[in-house]
């Protein structure tokens, strides 16, 4: 029951555990990734609307200007914070670096809010909403309260905001069904002595009306007609749009720590992690910035933020903003395209039900399995379900989605890690990890059962050559990359161009043998045969390639250079399925090409530049690095009707080679 009627304060209780800005216990609230901060938020409310029933959840950032008298007890606030600065400072003689930037960051927030103002940001939802127990277990460290469907979502996960705030406070406030509200706040600073004979207060302030000891909770909350305004403004536009659900207001909001539009930050993390639940129109993500209109991230739009984001690798990120953004974007737009084109299947487990999307073959042409919990990504690394788990199955690409109430959901979720991208088998009991492994077994040979075995020689031509090249796998430093198919080395001898000569005279080499010299002639052509480079296009080069079919007309390649190789050619031919003790029935044709796009396997290796020839049948590639894995997705024409027609469904086979030195014309390039 909320008593109280007068004007809430921020509240410091006593306690015996002294705190500065930095202590140990304070760390977590240090992290400005925005990864971090914006998939908790959207986690947090995509699974209270999971326990609100509603059908699509609605989770709205929205950016706004306020000033010192819109945050609640600011008088409180300024009071605490310049106490504990004086008092660490008299005790340790002065603060430390990590303390003193902390103290900065607020110092100029709160300039900002008394001169011009600062930045809000309020995250609204359509959840469930707050109530009492919802709000004291939220505000309880570590009393993290779970509904039948939930994953702490009033737990402690609503204090991974607080890097947001320079204030390091947040406000909440949630309004129930039958609309009654509620509203509350924590600031987190430094503990400060008290009075003489007193204890020291806490670092941690609740906006509450008072404490209180017993089974009903530990906080005595504000009542309805004192709710400040930041926050019951917020309450009235969830309660006139969707009923209930729950704010999170965070006053001061740094942007992450950037200057980044906000759109550009929410949608790309919210596209990576929560494809699965905004492709099944389950979540609607939408962004209003300081006025701007609102931006929607929903079905329609999420295909194009994810093939905007199909070259991101984790490893380019890094040392970026977006650094630790999890999955990469190459592996989210992967996962987006099986959600798309895979067949659907239900398969029943010993510990429930689990949903599959099954698409092959792999985008990318390797073996990958993504897990996703009400349509939240969690990890690619799931146990019976790694590619070593598949070594002798043809590429594909499986997505699990796990939406139901059953024991195979409450097991997934309670081995989540904090962040909820992980599974630790640790956190569950012995009994617990053996079922939930049986689970995951059970699922693994359900797609064996579906994906056909594969030989290594059905892919493996004697002139090609598969290499690793897949998708990067945990596990220190070292990135491993796997394909399938063994290596064969590449030794498809070069078709010679023809050279038609008018003048014998004009090669020595061809001028009758001399007398007294017979079988000289034949001798210098064998040495000239040894001596002559093969025609322009066709130059055997020191490489390694696989090609993966994506489509009609797009092929994924990965291929490597043994040594430098300065500039090359690279081209698709049309295989005829002969080998080279077969006579050839026409030239090499290669198909044209109408756009490629590149990226490097190894964050250190340098970067490849690369176009399309005139005749559009090679890219011109420059930069590459040896014992650098580099990829290519090539979208190209059909070949043509009549070779088409001949071969059957034509494959198509990577050719590697250097372009010829200007003035050369024995033959035509690419």
């Amino acid at each position: 029951m909320t008593r109280g009627t007068k004007k809430p304060r921020l509240r410091f209780g006593p306690t015996t555990t002294p705190q500065g800005f930095t202590a140990y216990g304070m760390a977590s609230f240090s992290d400005l990734r925005p990864t971090r901060i914006v998939r908790e938020l959207i986690q947090n409310s995509l699974d209270a609307a999971v326990e609100a029933r509603e059908a699509t959840a609605v989770v709205c950032f929205k950016a706004t200007m306020i000033g010192l008298k819109d945050v609640p007890d600011i008088t409180e606030y300024k009071k605490a914070f310049h106490s504990a600065v004086d008092d660490h400072t008299r005790m340790n003689d002065e603060l430390s670096d990590a303390a003193q930037q902390v103290v900065v960051t607020i110092d100029e927030a709160l300039r900002q809010l008394s001169g011009d103002g600062a930045y809000c940001l309020s995250v609204l939802d359509n959840g469930v909403g707050l109530n009492e127990k919802r709000m004291n277990a939220l505000l309880g460290d570590g009393m993290g309260f779970k509904g039948a469907e939930s994953a702490g979502s009033y737990g402690v996960g609503h204090f991974a905001s607080i890097p947001a705030s320079d204030l390091r406070y947040v406000l909440y406030g949630g309004v129930v069904e039958t609309g009654r509200r509620i509203a509350s706040g924590v600031a987190v600073l430094a503990s400060r002595i008290g009075r003489r004979g007193e204890q020291p207060y806490a670092a941690t302030g609740y906006l509450v009306d008072g404490f209180k000891n017993g089974e009903d909770g530990a906080y005595e909350f504000m009542s309805a007609k004192c709710i400040p305004t930041v926050i019951d403004g917020s309450l009235q536009e969830i309660r006139s749009r969707w009923g209930h659900g729950t704010v999170v207001v965070i006053p001061a909001f740094n942007y992450f720590g950037g200057d980044r539009w906000l759109w550009e930050v929410v949608s790309k993390i919210s596209a990576y992690n929560f494809s699965a639940a905004i492709h099944q129109r389950r979540l609607i993500v939408e962004v209003e910035d300081l006025g701007e209109e609102a931006q929607r991230l929903d079905s329609g739009a999420l295909g194009t933020v994810l093939e905007a984001e199909g070259n991101r690798t984790r490893s380019a990120r890094k040392g970026s903003f977006f650094e630790g953004l999890r999955p990469s974007g190459q592996h989210a737009h992967e996962a987006w395209l099986t959600l798309v084109k895979g067949d659907g299947h239900r398969v029943t487990t010993s510990a429930g039900e689990i949903d599959v999307k099954l698409l092959e073959p792999a985008p990318a042409g390797t073996i990958r399995v993504d897990l996703y919990r009400n349509g939240m990504w969690i990890t690619d690394d799931v146990f019976g379900l790694k590619r070593a788990d598949f070594s002798n199955r043809r590429p594909f690409h499986a997505v699990l989605m796990l939406d139901g109430a059953n024991e195979f959901h409450r097991l997934v979720r309670k081995a989540e890690g904090p962040m909820h991208d992980a599974l630790e088998f640790t956190r569950l009991s012995r009994d617990e990890r053996e079922k939930l492994k049986r689970a995951f077994t059970e699922t693994g040979d359900w797609i064996r059962g579906r994906i056909p075995e594969v030989s290594t020689d059905d892919y493996t031509p004697d002139d090609f050559l598969v290499v690793e090249a897949g998708g990067d796998q945990p596990g220190g430093d070292a990135k491993r990359y796997s394909f399938w198919g063994a290596p064969v080395v590449v030794q498809r001898p070069p078709v010679q161009a023809s050279v038609t000569r008018s003048d014998p005279a004009a090669d020595p080499d061809d001028r009758p043998d001399p007398p007294g010299g017979p079988g000289g002639r034949r001798k210098r052509q064998e040495e000239r045969k040894k001596r002559q480079r093969p025609a322009r296009g066709t130059r055997s080069l020191p490489f390694t390639s696989t090609a993966v079919p994506d489509g009609d007309s797009r092929y994924v390649i990965a291929f490597e250079c043994r040594e430098p190789l300065g500039e090359v050619l690279l081209s698709l031919r049309v295989d005829e399925n002969t080998d080279a003790t077969c006579d050839r029935v026409w030239p090499d044709e290669y198909v044209r090409l109408r756009s490629f796009r590149i990226r490097r396997r190894a964050s250190r290796a340098t970067g490849a530049d690369g176009r399309l020839t005139e005749d559009g049948k090679a890219i011109r590639l420059t930069g590459l690095s040896p014992g650098t894995i580099y990829e290519l997705t090539v979208d190209h024409e059909s070949a043509a009707e009549g070779l088409a027609g001949a071969v059957g469904a034509p494959i198509l086979r990577v050719d590697l080679h250097r372009p010829a030195p200007v003035g050369d014309d024995d033959g035509d390039e690419g």
